[in-house]
């Protein structure tokens, strides 16, 4: 009973802040309204004036999110200077319209607007005997300017990122998409953060279920706010027990651009500087923004080796138990000497070897994740050499081991984006622990379960196999092979985009002529 409520006083809550109060003609009314709900809020600043000689006027921001020349330039200055009788201005609108020069320029009676705006860096005006205020746009950009990105480097390509500043990342967009077709919706979420979603793709491309779908989810989350896009994925993603990610999380512009192009949908977070792409697929974890700007040669070449290094990462140490226990046959005889006589005088099996190992690793890369920066190459020297050549000299663990677990975590790094690592970091450990009991069997067994478990998982109802299962010979050409640019001629079909070509045949048919040059 006590539970229940509980819940409707949250829900009455929720309904209740829809309009906190309401506005009147009575100056003072407002101001102790507005004033009331910000008491003891030293950073919002009041400012009463007077304009057409006798009118009185007040204005409201946050210190630190505006431009002050802008509110003395084209505010106070504009409307203290002017001098004309009462009866001339009449409403709001008349205010907007003949004495406020800025360019954005709003009138909401809607008190939820109002707070908004305030919150977004907006300035909004009071105005005696008028029951509507003005909200004025005298924002001033704070925080990181455009520069390289951290985590998703590139060598080649545009070498702009995403910062924290929505509005400034939502201008790298539009400046690489030139069409009227690229939409942006915004939406509002949070009960105390609030925060701003920008929902991006483009119409005529991306299917229209796609939208609906992320626009639903997001406005049925019931939360206290969101920290950053990273916690904003937790709640819409369709598996939310899965420890394979859903989206692709990207800090690139031209990447967002590329699946904007395919028929996927963007959703953003004003204040984080990663953008979430849906739906996505398993292969698309192993994908760079790279490859875009490679020959198709190249581009196979890198995704075969990820996807070996994926496979490194996830398998090398549950092989090397596996083989070294129960399989000792499979392993060519010259390598199998070598192997035991390395672990000679070791005192723990394989398994409790690969386990201390793989634990010291894992300590060793958090550790250098959370240190300050000028420090960080030492603890790497001090954990990669140090560590690792005392634990061998000690007879802790064998000289194979320190190879493999050195090979898995450097085939983990290889594979792109920071999600899949994290990924890859867990599955490894399942299957150690079956190979130190089942051998390759285990392996196996382990490996079909992993198999239908990802192929039962779906992004926006698109399953994640796709299009190995269900197969697409066109998309695995397009996807996989990255093939000339005739054979790329379609986007994924497992999008079911609005409109499914993506180049036109005669322009990707630039043959030369009989003599080897164009004609």
């Amino acid at each position: 009973m006590i539970f229940l409520k509980s819940l409707l006083k949250r829900k009455n809550q929720k309904l209740g802040s829809e309009e906190l109060f309401k506005l009147t003609t009575s100056l003072d009314k407002n101001k102790q309204n507005i004033e009331s709900l910000f008491d003891k809020c030293d950073d919002f600043i009041k400012r009463d004036f007077t304009i057409m000689r006798n009118r009185r006027a007040c204005l409201y921001y946050f210190d630190n999110m505006v431009s002050s020349e802008n509110i003395s330039r084209f505010i106070l200055e504009q409307l203290m200077e002017i001098d004309m009788d009462r009866g001339t201005i009449k409403n709001a609108e008349s205010i907007k319209n003949k004495l406020l020069p800025s360019h954005d320029v709003k009138i909401s009676k809607d008190t939820n607007e109002l707070l908004k705006a305030v919150y977004d860096g907006d300035c909004i005006i009071f105005i005696d005997g008028i029951d509507e205020a003005l909200i004025v746009n005298v924002r001033v950009a704070k925080g990181r300017t455009v520069g390289n990105p951290l985590i998703e480097v590139s060598a080649i390509g545009p070498q702009e990122g995403f910062v924290e500043d929505l509005h400034l990342n939502l201008a790298l967009l539009r400046k690489r998409i030139k069409t009227s077709k690229y939409k942006i919706e915004f939406s509002t979420n949070g009960r105390i953060t609030k925060n701003t979603f920008a929902i991006m793709y483009i119409e005529g491309i991306a299917k229209n279920d796609f939208v609906k779908e992320l626009k639903n989810r997001i406005e049925q989350i019931d939360t206290d706010g969101f920290i950053d896009s990273g916690h904003l994925r937790r709640f819409i993603s369709d598996n939310k027990l899965t420890i394979f990610p859903q989206e692709i999380i990207t800090e690139r512009p031209d990447r967002c651009v590329n699946h904007l192009l395919e028929g996927r949908v963007v959703v953003m977070l004003d204040g984080s500087a990663f953008a979430l792409i849906y739906p996505s697929v398993f292969i698309d974890l192993l994908k760079t923004a790279d490859e875009a700007y490679m020959s198709y040669y190249m581009s196979m070449f890198l995704l075969l080796l990820r996807f070996v290094a994926f496979l490194i990462s996830t398998f090398g140490a549950a092989l090397y138990i596996a083989l070294t226990i129960y399989n000792p046959g499979m392993i060519p005889t010259q390598l199998l000497i070598t192997i035991a006589s390395s672990r000679a005088g070791v005192p723990f099996p394989a398994f409790i070897e690969a386990f201390i190992m793989e634990f010291t690793f894992e300590i060793i890369r958090e550790a250098n994740i959370r240190i300050p920066k000028p420090i960080g190459p030492s603890i790497s020297i001090v954990g990669g050499l140090v560590i690792g050549q005392s634990v061998v000299q000690a007879g802790i663990v064998s000289q194979a081991m320190i190879i493999v677990v050195a090979l898995t975590a450097i085939s983990a790094f290889a594979v792109p984006g920071y999600t899949t690592n994290s990924a890859l970091r867990l599955i490894r450990f399942p299957f150690m622990i079956v190979a130190s009991f089942l051998g390759m069997y285990g392996i196996i067994s382990l490996l079909i379960v992993l198999l239908i478990h990802m192929a039962s998982i779906r992004s926006v109802g698109v399953p994640y196999l796709s299009p190995i299962t269900p197969i697409n010979i066109k998309d695995i050409q397009n996807i996989l092979f990255h093939g000339p640019p005739k054979l790329q001629v379609y986007r994924p079909s497992f999008l079911e985009p609005t409109d499914p070509v993506h180049t036109s045949r005669k322009s990707s048919k630039n043959t030369p002529g009989k003599k080897g040059r164009l004609e």
